[in-house]
């Protein structure tokens, strides 16, 4: 029996020299990005989508060459908002990106190692020291030396490294750090592939069994031993909570339900409706840059008796890009618009009726006022061009005049409107 333990220990010993000699490979990486606040995977948002395009057909030649060994989702969280908003969310956020992973490749999910990294010090510390932001070697000697939680006599919480950050230089270090790198380290998920050889894959299979073949079998001692009830199972120690003179939370990256992620807007241009001709307006999001906007407005109001009309339909698409801002739906936009109309518009004298064309350009700006509700303001610069009718109406009839033609450049769109944002994205169930 010591012989066959001898023997077992031995192969051992050389099935790990012969793994750490043999070691896995990186071969491919890719940084997902997440909105603030938001778990599911999004390919539209930032350059997401081609990454992972990428990324995936490289799971997939690994895994037809035989070759993948592991796949490795790290995510993690900026020092700012509450320690376990940011580790619930991070791990959501792996696993979201898994299962887009799973879907998009076929791969075993048991290939797939997930870690939750919490706060992300030694990236940030990376961050800082590359960079040339105010004070850099002061944050340095904080991030070297200062612990995560510091401790008084009596083993309760009394500061901590983001506190000795807060506090340093008036929170000017803290606050360019929190505005340069804590968007990528609260927003990102990195993904590592792993993979080895087709020889050292034969290789492994064959020491591993040549080490289970003279591996002594060892009694089951599990099988009749009694199942842990609920209330012997004793979770983690998570950080204790911070006490003392410690600065409050900037909010980071906690996911809150009541954050939400809208796909549609309807709109009503309230002056246009202030002069009786009801709006109509639907915008799609196709990315947080990209928008696609429908508008519409019907006036078909008569006196026949008379001879009084207000009789005017329009219709107009427009493409929008969005300049960068912290949500989508908020801040300035361009678009390009293109639109045609129908018109009758007499008051008891002469009347005009007949058709224009417009296109140009259009500038504004949309802000929200609400969880749903928005108000946006803009003004639409470009060109018209009209050909119309003139009539007058006598002894009840309408006695043709003449054709007119009429173009014209300047404004031709003016907005102020009230905006519903619906379709949230973001609740459980919507876009993964």
């Amino acid at each position: 029996m010591a012989m066959v333990m001898k023997k077992f220990f031995l192969s051992v010993i050389c099935l790990s020299c012969f793994l750490s000699a043999h070691a896995e490979q990186r071969v491919d990486s890719v940084c997902i990005y997440y909105r603030t606040g938001y778990r599911y995977v999004e390919p539209t948002y930032r350059d997401n989508g081609t990454q992972l395009a990428r990324f995936t057909e490289s799971i997939r030649k690994a895994l037809r060459d035989g070759t993948i060994e592991r796949i490795v989702v790290r995510s993690g969280a900026s020092p700012d908002g509450t320690n376990r908003a940011n580790e619930l969310l991070s791990v959501r956020r792996a696993d979201s990106l898994v299962s887009y992973i799973v879907r998009h490749t076929a791969v075993p999910e048991v290939l797939i190692e997930k870690q939750a990294a919490g706060i992300l010090w030694d990236e940030l510390r990376a961050q800082v020291a590359a960079s040339g932001m105010p004070y850099r070697d002061e944050v340095l000697n904080v991030l070297d030396n200062t612990p995560v939680w510091i401790f008084d006599e009596r083993n309760r919480v009394v500061g901590g490294r983001k506190q000795r950050l807060m506090d340093l230089r008036g929170g000017e270090p803290y606050r360019y750090m929190l505005r340069e790198f804590f968007p990528d380290l609260r927003s990102s998920v990195v993904v590592t592939l792993y993979v080895h050889s087709e020889k050292e894959t034969a290789d492994r299979k064959s020491v591993l069994a040549d080490s289970l073949r003279i591996m002594p079998e060892i009694p089951d001692t599990t099988r009749n031993a009694a199942r842990l009830q609920p209330g012997e199972i004793i979770d983690s120690i998570s950080p204790p909570a911070v006490s003392g003179n410690i600065p409050p939370s900037s909010g980071g990256d906690e996911e809150r339900t009541d954050v939400p992620f809208h796909r549609l807007a309807l709109k009503t241009n309230l002056l246009y409706d202030a002069v009786l001709m009801p709006s109509l307006e639907v915008e799609y999001l196709i990315n947080e840059r990209w928008t696609v906007n429908l508008e519409g407005e019907v006036a078909w109001w008569s006196k026949k008796s008379k001879h009084k009309y207000y009789q005017i339909a329009t219709i107009s698409p427009e493409a929008r890009y969005w300049f960068k801002t912290h949500k989508p739906w908020h801040g300035h936009y361009v678009g390009l618009f293109a639109g045609g109309s129908w018109y009758d518009l007499e008051n008891g004298k002469r009347g005009y009726k007949g058709e224009l064309l417009i296109t140009g350009l259009s500038y504004g700006y949309m802000f929200p006022v609400g969880r749903n509700l928005s108000f946006e303001a803009g003004i639409g610069l470009g060109f018209l061009h009209t050909s119309y009718e003139e009539y007058l109406p006598i002894d009840g009839h309408y006695v043709y005049q003449r054709t007119s033609r009429t173009d014209y450049f300047g404004p031709v769109k003016l907005k102020f409107a009230l905006v519903w944002r619906l379709w949230n994205q973001n609740r459980e169930g919507g876009a993964r």
